[in-house]
């Protein structure tokens, strides 16, 4: 329950909702654009040092993936959602947007690039959610190609495997290969509505699975 309430929801799940939903409401479904025709932001200093700390999340995070440490590749993902939200703390856009649109508007972006970078890090884990925050960004093809399972058979017994079909990933910029790389998220972007990803769980839904198992 801890786990699930104060690293899936608040720390992961709440960062990548509130943040879509913000934006959803206060730009019309876009990422916010910086004038006419222009496909990058004006970053300032704070918003390329947390994007530089994610895009090194994909060394990190995939260094330990390779060596099969999986408890320790989710643990990096996690800190670096930590850093977004401490950024998104620190520069809070909510307030900036009654005063300083502009402002707000690049905090937003960051942290939109950021979640749709951490996104790419969180799918070997989470492959459903992120799909669905996929679609959220309006990509129009699954991030890592088709989503299907098939039961194979070991020594073990059967087991039911998360399979994909390749395919091309689109977006604002037309189709590229998926790979295992930083968001290119650009200005002007059209996003889909958001949702929850996860749900908090109560003690009572605790109780009922421990009363279930007989613990």
């Amino acid at each position: 329950m801890a786990r699930n309430n104060n690293e899936l929801v608040a720390t992961w799940g709440n960062l990548a909702n509130r943040v879509l939903a913000f934006c959803y409401k206060n730009w019309e479904g876009y990422v916010p654009s910086f004038g006419e025709g222009t496909e990058t932001a004006p970053l300032r200093d704070k918003d390329k040092q947390l994007l530089a700390t994610i895009e090194n999340g994909f060394n990190t995070v995939g260094a330990e993936l390779e060596a099969v440490h999986l408890r320790a590749a989710l643990g990096e993902a996690m800190k670096l959602a930590t850093a977004v939200n401490v950024y998104l703390d620190v520069n809070a856009p909510w307030t900036a947007l009654k005063t300083d649109k502009a402002a707000a508007a690049l905090t937003v972006y960051t942290a939109l690039k950021a979640i749709d970078s951490l996104k790419v890090m969180f799918a070997p884990f989470l492959p459903f959610t992120c799909e669905r925050l996929h679609t959220f960004f309006g990509y129009e093809t699954p991030l890592f190609g088709e989503q299907y399972t098939e039961t194979v058979k070991d020594s073990l017994g059967e087991h039911t495997v998360l399979r994909y079909k390749p395919s091309a990933l689109s977006g604002a910029g037309g189709a590229v290969e998926a790979q295992w790389k930083p968001s290119e998220l650009k200005p002007g972007q059209k996003l889909n509505q958001p949702g929850p990803l996860f749900k908090k769980l109560e003690e009572s839904v605790i109780e009922e699975e421990r009363a279930r198992l007989g613990k």
